[in-house]
């Protein structure tokens, strides 16, 4: 589905451009229900994004986990995902474009109001197998695991997912440890602090052992990028992804504040395809579709 010498565009953020467009954030799971009480508007994102040129676009289902939604006492946790994927599917449909993949995103993170407070062992391994399945049976392309942030959590995530027989795409988060400047994978500051930290590189190890078709980095500062795509492609010969995050959290919204102008944002992205061959390319946080425009008006021919 994805090679080494083609290029996919895949769209920018979906949840800090809900947040963005004026639809409220839930402390717990951030933007999972938001298209529940404003599909239109999720809708349109997916819209803006297809005609700014994107070739993937990705379903609001990053925090629909049931365990996060159950942290804030949401119960319709087949709704959510489902909605989501019928209103990606909806906007495809609409856009008349049958090559855009629909990208069922799933990550590992807890529930925001509950940063410590995460299923473990078998219970959590059946919350991604759940979703993941749900994401397959709804008609996703396949599967994006985003924002891996330890090996146990990985193997949790990725197992369930490659179960299903879909193509699974793996994005791992970055950021540097502040004593010896080492790469480290994500963490929130003062969440998730029974977790320990663990070197970028030893999470690496883990997710190359496992079946994924597309690995990278993303939701990861810019200037932090090409380290990160560096360590990877020294123990990784498959397809790359790449799309960063601009901007950063301010509890359960976004600051829009720091971020980068389309131009900057596609100076760095078109490293990322020259020196490290990235095959699926796009915009994390804070990114919108003007981003995606950007880069795909440099692409043109490339793909």
């Amino acid at each position: 589905m994805v090679s080494n010498s083609s290029i996919n565009i895949i769209d920018g953020a979906v949840g800090t451009e809900l947040q963005r467009r004026g639809v409220p954030m839930n402390p717990a799971c951030w933007s999972a229900n938001a298209h529940i009480t404003h599909p239109k508007v999720l809708l349109e994102i997916h819209w803006d994004y297809l005609v700014a040129g994107a070739t993937v676009i990705s379903t609001n289902t990053f925090l629909a986990g049931r365990h996060v939604l159950e942290a804030d006492g949401i119960d319709n946790f087949e709704q959510i995902n489902l909605s989501a994927v019928d209103l990606a599917k909806k906007a495809r449909d609409e856009f008349a474009k049958d090559e855009v993949l629909i990208a069922g995103s799933l990550s590992t993170l807890p529930p925001l109001n509950q940063a410590n407070d995460l299923p473990r062992g078998k219970q959590i391994e059946r919350n991604f197998q759940e979703q993941a399945n749900l994401l397959a049976a709804a008609g996703v392309d396949v599967l994006l695991v985003e924002m891996l942030m330890d090996s146990e959590s990985a193997v949790n995530m990725l197992g369930p997912c490659c179960d299903t027989g879909l193509p699974v795409w793996a994005g791992l988060s970055a950021m540097r440890n502040d004593d010896n400047d080492r790469l480290m994978t994500f963490r929130q500051p003062g969440k998730l602090a029974d977790l320990e930290h663990e070197s970028f590189e030893s999470l690496l190890d883990t997710v190359c052992e496992l079946p994924v078709e597309v690995l990278g980095v993303m939701h990861t500062e810019l200037d932090l990028m090409a380290p990160a795509l560096r360590a990877v492609t020294a123990r990784w010969q498959g397809p790359l992804l790449a799309y960063a995050k601009i901007g950063v959290a301010d509890q359960e919204d976004w600051n829009f504040h720091q971020t980068a102008s389309p131009d900057i944002y596609v100076r760095h992205a078109l490293q990322w395809i020259e020196d490290f061959h990235a095959s699926v390319v796009g915009g994390c946080c804070g990114t919108q579709p003007e981003h995606v425009q950007a880069l795909s008006a440099q692409l043109v021919g490339r793909r």
